[in-house]
């Protein structure tokens, strides 16, 4: 009962100590400026001082919000580069919305090009999914053995899936090429 007692603890602490984005050190040193610059050449948003804040009360530190937020807009100009917007849209995903487009227009202009390369590579799977969905229909009709014919038709349902699913995912990152497209004038 004992030993069960002390792993529950155990792994209480553990959970609990996981969940702190601030050790004890870090909130009495208070660094705000230096955390806020970290975060932000991370990528993370305004409401991510929120934690530092659960983390650091336990403690008694109160943080310094104006001190956090400078560090975090200029680390914000480390991570809001056309490099990581490009990443981004290569992988497909949205924005990170940290990085304002009026003060990170680079930023923007490397998701929209990431996006296209991401477009056309989904328009390049799509084209060798259907290639081969009609080579193994047309092997379908020619095959007469009915246990080759139900392994075939197995493909051809898995192909179809995925061939439906590279449908959708084209169609999220037309979507987010049409929003994100650089306006010109």
């Amino acid at each position: 009962m004992t030993r069960t007692l002390f792993f529950s603890a155990l792994a209480l602490t553990s959970l609990v100590s996981g969940c702190a984005t601030l050790s004890e050190t870090e909130c009495i040193s208070g660094n705000w400026e230096q955390i806020g610059y970290q975060d932000g050449k991370s990528g993370r948003d305004s409401d991510y001082i929120l934690k530092h804040e659960s983390a650091c009360i336990e403690y008694g530190v109160e943080v310094d919000r104006l001190s956090y937020e400078k560090g975090r807009q200029e680390g914000l100009t480390r991570y809001c580069t056309s490099s990581n917007g490009y990443n981004r849209g290569v992988n497909g995903s949205q924005p990170n919305l940290s990085c304002n487009s009026e003060q990170f227009p680079q930023y923007y202009d490397g998701l929209y090009q990431g996006l296209i390369v991401r477009f056309d590579d989904i328009q390049a799977e799509l084209n060798e999914a259907y290639k081969e969905h009609d080579i193994l229909s047309e092997v379908l009709r020619r095959i007469e053995d009915e246990e080759e014919k139900k392994r075939i038709d197995n493909e051809l349902e898995d192909l179809d899936d995925e061939i439906n699913s590279l449908i959708n995912e084209r169609k999220d990152v037309d979507d987010l090429i049409n929003r994100y497209r650089p306006y010109k004038q």
